[in-house]
């Protein structure tokens, strides 16, 4: 089964807004995206532009997002989570793409349960493109959340440890029912707000690990690689030794 979006309705978008070179945009960006095959992806099936109005072709996700079971995940599903996202970015940042939008309503659930990136090689100037309307406005305050200190600096070049920063705060908010920083997210660290206690049943070592991933300086997250590989240790009970800090990713 498929689902087709069609990109102006996807963004509540005048038509105006995706006539002539806003189409070339959308079909040479999204061609890139084709090239990218990971078990961790949700990759869309096809890409056309038809009068002038780009769509795409996605595979039908019956379980939807992750959005839905925000608070209400076990040590073991957050584990698991995080595997899947950091080996789906430790993908992507080999390609050198930045996803810059990683928060629960982009990491949707596939049908044999592994957690799948969606909204992935998408720029920022497409994605302002598609909430350019005011019934989408809010849209822009929900992803803020999940944006790291460094996107609000006078140079918020998008660098691999934004992804790093989103996936603490999404897997931060899984975990407790909230997100860390509210609804300004990074900014509110970036002014000097520490990360909040998590508390519930997780282990320290979890806690640990949201932690350093939501640290205040892009240089000192870990990577999505090494992530991915603790991640896969604690669920088939492997030891080892904490990730090294020297490995570090901007």
């Amino acid at each position: 089964a498929a689902a087709l979006l069609h990109l102006a309705e996807l963004g509540h978008l005048p038509d105006d807004l995706l006539l002539g070179h806003d189409a070339a945009d959308f079909r040479d960006e999204f061609s890139l995206v084709f090239n990218l095959n990971h078990s961790n992806l949700l990759r869309p099936t096809y890409f056309d532009v038809e009068d002038n109005m780009p769509y795409l072709v996605m595979p039908y996700i019956r379980n939807g997002s992750v959005n839905k079971f925000v608070g209400r995940m076990s040590e073991n599903d957050i584990w698991k989570f995080i595997h899947d996202v950091a080996s789906g970015l430790a993908y992507l940042h080999s390609m050198e793409v930045i996803h810059q939008d990683i928060k629960p309503d982009n990491i949707m659930i596939g049908d044999d349960g592994h957690y799948l990136i969606t909204d992935f090689g998408v720029s920022t100037k497409t994605r302002s493109t598609l909430r350019k309307s005011v019934s989408n406005k809010n849209d822009g305050a929900g992803t803020q959340a999940y944006m790291a200190p460094e996107r609000f600096g006078k140079d918020p070049l998008p660098v691999k440890a934004n992804d790093i920063w989103s996936l603490g705060a999404t897997t931060f908010e899984l975990m407790t029912g909230d997100v860390p920083f509210g609804d300004f997210g990074g900014l509110n660290q970036k002014g000097g707000a520490d990360v909040p206690t998590i508390y519930g049943e997780y282990s320290d070592k979890l806690k640990a690990l949201v932690e350093k991933c939501l640290n205040v300086e892009p240089w000192n997250r870990p990577m999505a690689e090494k992530l991915r590989d603790i991640a896969y240790d604690e669920i088939h009970g492997i030891t080892h030794s904490d990730y090294n800090d020297n490995e570090k990713v901007v």
